[in-house]
């Protein structure tokens, strides 16, 4: 079922928010929780204690499988929502052979590891960007004086009806800021990091853990993996990669 009151899907706000003139979007996404894998550090950005340096790692290949099931399998879950005593479990995750890598240099503009808040990710022939939605609240309307309400007692009693008249015949509803009749806003974003299209070192499937992931790799070694429900998410982010449309 389609969620009227919800923003507009993570492609048409890149294409009207995030894209410039003649850049070609390939693919957008909503994620909400990231955590770390990154040589040194731990699933947080603190400095690993050194009994997690224990045994021969690779980077990107199961590179943070010990240390996160040392912290009681946090970045993947049993439940995709936090609670109390679990923080949330991860849908991206940002690697790298170590401190001060590409990937973990834009972590103070992208926000705070284990700390829920969606954002958008957005592929295009030019950059990867990463954007949050601003969510703008509504103005309270100005007090009128005596006089004015008076004015427009009669027009309100006439808006009124007819609001009336069609929530009653069923054609008007409310879906959050979106009305029926009217357009669907498209929200303004603002953008918190971007890497340029020479640091993309290439963009494929990958696996954590038994979960689907699309990997997109960085020069340093250092990436971003984003994960998805099914495989065929990522095939599919894959081939619009290469141009398919």
């Amino acid at each position: 079922m389609i969620n009227f009151s919800a923003i507009p899907a993570p492609g048409l706000v890149s294409r009207l928010r995030v894209c410039r003139p003649g850049e070609q979007l390939l693919w957008a996404t909503t994620h909400s929780t990231f955590y770390f894998d990154v040589e040194g550090l731990d699933q947080l950005g603190n400095p690993r204690k050194s009994m997690l340096n224990r045994g021969v790692r690779a980077v990107g290949r199961g590179v943070g499988d010990f240390a996160l099931e040392l912290a009681a399998g946090i970045v993947f879950g049993a439940t995709d929502e936090g609670s109390a005593d679990r923080p949330p479990s991860a849908d991206h995750i940002l690697f790298g052979p170590g401190p001060g890598c590409l990937a973990h240099q834009a972590v103070p503009a992208i926000g705070t590891p284990g700390r829920a808040g969606v954002k958008v990710w957005t592929l295009t022939s030019q950059r990867l960007v990463v954007s949050v939605v601003r969510v703008r609240e509504a103005e309270p309307e100005p007090e009128k004086s005596f006089l004015g309400k008076t004015m427009s007692f009669g027009k309100d009693l006439v808006d009124f009806g007819v609001d009336v008249a069609k929530i009653v015949a069923g054609s008007y509803h409310d879906y959050g800021p979106n009305k029926s009749g009217e357009p669907v806003a498209v929200p303004e974003v603002v953008r918190l990091h971007e890497f340029p299209r020479a640091q993309i070192g290439g963009v494929g499937p990958f696996e954590r853990k038994g979960k689907p992931c699309l990997r997109v790799s960085l020069v340093d070694g250092s990436g971003v993996d984003f994960v998805f429900p099914q495989p065929e998410f990522v095939h599919r982010a894959v081939e619009l990669t290469n141009g398919a449309r």
